[in-house]
């Protein structure tokens, strides 16, 4: 069994860490036990009735258990493994495998294979933890992982529907303020300005399809900001506006793991606007369609 014994950031990054170390699992046939992502849990209907949020689903018809419980487990966990690393006890009662910031583990080397494959439990800590290519393996059956809620997929389809009522194309433009105000000293906090920018920048470069843009952010953002484009609001929901994302033909945005799980998800080209200096080149996007796996 392969535990992951510390979460990191927001859902994006929990969810390409999950995601990676399901692909391990698979390759593996062991289990996976994620107990760092009770916060999202109730998200997903694999993961929604069980505490240790495990890979394979684990069938239950037992109460979701609740917010304070997932917090204690997942402290648990952390505090269990940091011990002892800490006591210099790596190899037993449990093999564990902690990284260092920035430190990467391939999860399709031979050490992580061997470690993965013996009775002892695996605490995983880390954030890098990857395998581009058994992510790849393995996709179909971490899409599946990852479906959503129904009523949560209802809202995705109706809005997706409702825009492509009157559009050939629809583009998500991620515009992330927030936290981002203050993230690397605001280096990618763009202005709305900037986005209407490269959001014409897409017009033009689509020629005369009718193009319709699906905005969502973590702040407040008036349509009345992009006149003459067609812009609609996201439902302004966590999982609803990242599955949408996923349902686009193009998506915008400053770096982060949230688009680019919308566009591994959706497999959708994404193009990541890394300065306000740079200008929206959609083939440039397309060629890079392949490698969402980050």
């Amino acid at each position: 069994m392969i535990v992951i014994a510390r979460n990191y950031g927001q859902l994006g990054n929990r969810l390409f860490l999950y995601a990676h170390l399901i692909a391990a699992a698979q390759e593996y046939q062991c289990t996976l036990a994620n107990p760092c992502f009770g916060e999202y849990a109730h998200l997903f209907p694999a993961t929604a009735n069980d505490l240790w949020c495990r890979y394979p689903i684990v069938d239950s018809n037992a109460t979701p258990p609740s917010l304070r419980q997932r917090r204690l487990l997942s402290q648990s966990v952390y505090l269990g493994t940091r011990a002892l690393s800490l006591l210099g006890l790596k190899r037993y009662p449990m093999n564990i495998l902690r990284l260092r910031e920035q430190q990467t583990c391939d999860l399709n080397g031979p050490g992580f294979k061997s470690l993965a494959k013996q009775s002892r439990p695996l605490l995983a800590q880390g954030w890098l933890f990857r395998s581009d290519e058994l992510v790849r393996k393995h996709t179909d059956a971490i899409r599946d992982h990852f479906s959503i809620q129904q009523t949560d997929q209802a809202h995705v389809d109706q809005t997706i529907d409702r825009i492509r009522q009157n559009a050939d194309v629809v583009v998500g433009v991620h515009i992330r303020h927030g936290d981002y105000a203050t993230f690397q000293g605001g280096k990618f906090f763009y202005p709305v300005k900037q986005y209407a920018t490269w959001m014409r920048q897409v017009a033009e470069q689509l020629g005369n399809r009718r193009v319709a843009f699906l905005v969502c952010s973590n702040a407040k953002i008036a349509v009345d900001d992009f006149a003459g484009l067609d812009v609609h609001n996201g439902p302004g929901h966590i999982v609803q506006d990242m599955y949408c994302f996923a349902n686009c033909d193009w998506l915008i945005g400053p770096p982060s793991t949230y688009t680019l799980w919308a566009a591994f998800y959706g497999n959708v080209p994404l193009h990541v606007m890394q300065s306000t200096e740079q200008t929206v080149d959609l083939q440039s996007a397309k060629a890079n369609s392949a490698s969402h796996a980050a």
